[in-house]
């Protein structure tokens, strides 16, 4: 299974393990996955969380980290807005 393909399936099943929880979004963009909680009754975090890494248990190369009231499903390679940029430079300049 292809990594967007893997993303997606991890998609669906935290939209479906969580619609039990109010207020909880779940947003795919394709390389990441975010779990919004801002609307979720704070009292109910905790179990969102739990609901979350049930779901991930599956998936050993993927990583969860937390945000802003969010939740952050990610493949665990080594790339972040720095690393991105120097790709997109290095791809630039071959032109």
């Amino acid at each position: 299974m292809d990594f967007v393909s893997r993303m997606l399936k991890v998609y669906q099943q935290l939209v479906e393990k969580t619609k039990s929880t109010p207020g909880a979004l779940v947003e795919n963009n394709k390389f990441c996955l975010s779990v919004h909680f801002r609307c979720v009754d704070e009292k109910k975090w905790s179990v969102l969380a739990c609901q979350v890494k049930s779901v991930l248990k599956e998936y050993p190369k993927l990583r969860l980290t937390q945000g802003r009231k969010v939740l952050e499903i990610r493949p665990t390679i080594k790339w972040d807005k720095g690393k991105a940029l120097d790709f997109l430079l290095e791809s630039l300049c071959e032109f």
